[in-house]
């Protein structure tokens, strides 16, 4: 008879999803401007980009699957880019904390 995990007290695997990696993929990006980004889980899976320089300049990047790609958008709702051109959304998003002036 097979035992589940819990029962081996063994932690439960996690299996990081395609969002979590396009989000990471879009913090690599922004590695290359004056903010912090990380990926965070709650309360729900979004990129957290924060100007260092602002305590308020603070934008949760959300990822979600599209027909052909992942689209990254705003919390306000703003489409910013998607998985395919990741450079440019990286520099909207810079641009959003004010990290860079265009």
């Amino acid at each position: 008879m097979a035992q589940s995990r819990q029962a081996n007290d063994q932690p439960p695997t996690h299996v990081p999803s395609e969002e979590q990696g396009h989000l990471g993929k879009l913090a690599g990006e922004l590695s290359r401007y004056d903010v912090r980004a990380e990926v965070v889980e709650e309360p729900g899976l979004c990129l957290r980009v924060r100007n260092p320089d602002s305590v308020h300049a603070v934008e949760d990047v959300i990822c979600e699957r599209r027909e052909h790609d992942y689209a990254f958008i705003a919390s306000f709702g703003v489409h910013l880019g998607n998985s395919g051109s990741l450079s440019l959304t990286a520099h909207k998003v810079a641009w959003l904390v004010g990290a860079t002036e265009q």
